[in-house]
C-alpha cells in the first residue's frame, strides 16, 4: 500500500506505476495548487523561462499571452517540469539534474546575461534563492508568482483509516515543505506513533531531512540516488507502465 502526497497532476504517474505493480494507493495531497492567472508580468522579450516545479510551467500554458512567453527557451529543473513545459507549448527546452541548484548552474554555465533577461516563474514559496544567485551572476532576473500551494488543513478519511490499520505500507513525499506538513497534519491526527510504522521514501536527502524533523520517531526513511521520479519508482521496485 502507497499513500501519496502529491497534488492530483502530479501524482498521476506514481498512481499509475503503483496501480500496475498491483498496489492499492491512497491519494493525500498536502498541499492544493492555486494558480494566479492575472497576474502582471512586464511586456519583455525574454531569453528564457525558468521553471523550477511542473506548475510554474501549467500556470503559463493558462495565460492569454501564453504562446508569446513560450517563444522563449524553457529551462527546466527535471523531466516532470520538462514535460509540463512541452505541454504549455515552449518549443525549446534546457534540462537540468534534478534541483535548483542545478537549473542554477545550468543557466551560467550555458547561457549569457547580455542575451537578455530571465523570467522564474515562481510559486508563492521557494527555495533555492535563484533570483539572487542569478542576480549575481550577472543575470536580469524578473520573479512572476505565478501560483501559491496552500496546505491542507487535516489528514483526509482513507488516509487516517490506512494509517491506523494493521498493514503499514509506504508513504512518498517529494518536497521538504509537503514532508513537514506532513508531520504536522499526522501529528495533529495523533496519528504520529502510527506513521512511525510506516515507509517513507523521500525524493531527495533534504526531504528526508525534513521528514525527520516534522516526525522524530518515523522509521526507515529511502531516498533515490537522484532527485528524479524515476529513480523513487525504482526504489520502490514500481515500473510505469509501457506506452506501447
Amino acid at each position: 500500500m502507497f499513500i501519496i502526497t502529491r497534488p492530483k497532476d502530479d501524482a498521476r504517474r506514481f498512481i499509475e506505476a503503483a496501480r500496475a505493480a498491483g498496489a492499492r494507493v491512497v491519494s493525500m495531497p498536502v498541499i492544493a495548487i492555486r494558480f494566479l492567472d492575472e497576474a502582471s508580468l512586464p511586456q519583455r522579450e525574454w531569453q528564457a523561462v525558468a521553471i523550477t516545479s511542473a506548475n510554474g510551467a501549467r500556470a503559463i500554458a493558462r495565460r492569454r499571452d501564453a504562446a508569446r512567453l513560450a517563444r522563449a527557451l524553457a529551462v527546466t529543473v527535471g523531466p516532470a517540469s520538462t514535460r509540463a513545459a512541452l505541454d504549455a507549448g515552449f518549443a525549446h527546452v534546457m534540462q537540468a539534474q534534478g534541483d535548483v541548484a542545478a537549473l542554477i548552474e545550468t543557466v551560467k554555465a550555458r547561457l549569457r546575461p547580455e542575451d537578455g533577461p530571465l523570467l522564474y516563474a515562481s510559486g508563492a514559496i521557494t527555495r533555492g534563492d535563484l533570483e539572487k544567485h542569478l542576480r549575481a551572476a550577472g543575470f536580469d532576473v524578473h520573479r512572476a508568482i505565478l501560483y501559491e500551494a496552500r496546505p491542507a488543513a487535516e489528514l483526509n478519511g482513507e488516509a487516517r483509516a490506512a494509517l491506523a490499520g494493521e498493514d503499514a505500507g509506504t508513504v512518498a513525499l517529494y518536497s521538504p515543505r509537503s514532508a513537514k506538513i506532513w508531520g504536522e497534519l499526522v501529528r495533529k491526527a495523533g496519528l504520529a506513533a502510527h506513521a512511525g510504522r510506516w515507509r517513507h521514501a523521500c525524493l531527495s536527502a533534504n526531504v528526508a531531512r525534513a521528514l525527520r524533523q516534522a516526525l522524530p520517531a518515523v522509521g526507515e526513511v529511502l531516498v533515490p540516488p537522484r532527485p528524479r521520479e524515476e529513480d523513487m519508482l525504482r526504489l520502490l521496485g514500481l515500473q510505469e507502465p509501457s506506452s506501447g
